[in-house]
């Protein structure tokens, strides 16, 4: 960093022009530092241009003119600039640039990140949609999970029921089969108790008209 006699060593031999007037203030020849406390002022020694804007500009009576550092906007080769503390140096002015364009750069990611943000908001609420769809599907199949496993349990009883009755039909046709055998064995006992019944009445009616038992029966 220059020091401020560094820096008085530059504005010396110049033309000093105030951006805020707008004009050219004159032209440097000399310079002194002035410290108070922690502050230092520069007291440039100028001569006046007078008639400058006739195309005629000549050196008049010098001036002395006192400036803070800050005042300096920029120092060309020719010309130093002064912006009267009112507007900041070239550097400053630079730095802000830079910030500026480094804000604009933040900006634009910024956007950026808030659209891909939006898009990643949008997708997840199209998930969280296809989530609930899912949920419910899977709801649906665990009921019929349920359903199934009812039924199944409806099908294997229905099923043991269904072979205790094949059971119990075997059953009643073994009987149905003892009891058509009964049946015949019944008739022929009936029948041959019938036939014994009536050759006893018609033997005991021969007897008793003194005929022969018959044989016919």
């Amino acid at each position: 960093m220059a020091s401020g006699g560094d820096r008085a060593n530059q504005l010396v031999n110049k033309f000093a022009v105030s951006l805020t007037r707008g004009k050219i203030l004159g032209y440097v020849t000399d310079i002194n530092v002035e410290v108070e406390g922690p502050k230092f002022f520069f007291i440039l020694k100028m001569k006046v241009v007078e008639n400058l804007g006739k195309g005629q500009g000549i050196f008049s009576n010098e001036t002395k003119l006192r400036i803070e550092p800050r005042d300096i906007v920029n120092v060309g080769p020719d010309v130093i600039v002064l912006g009267d503390g009112q507007v900041p140096p070239l550097r400053e002015i630079e730095r802000l640039v830079q910030v500026s364009e480094e804000y604009e750069s933040l900006q634009s990611q910024l956007r950026e990140k808030e659209s891909l943000i939006k898009e990643l908001k949008e997708e997840n609420s199209q998930l969280r949609l296809q989530l609930d769809d899912a949920n419910r599907e899977l709801r649906r199949c665990e009921v019929m999970k349920e359903d199934f496993e009812h039924l199944k349990e409806q099908i294997v009883r229905q099923e043991g029921q269904l072979e205790m009755a094949r059971e119990y039909i075997k059953l009643l046709e073994g009987m149905r089969h003892d009891i058509d055998s009964m049946k015949e064995l019944l008739d022929k006992l009936v029948s041959e108790a019938l036939e014994s019944t009536v050759r006893g009445v018609i033997d005991e009616e021969l007897n008793a008209r003194g005929l022969k038992k018959t044989g016919f029966l």
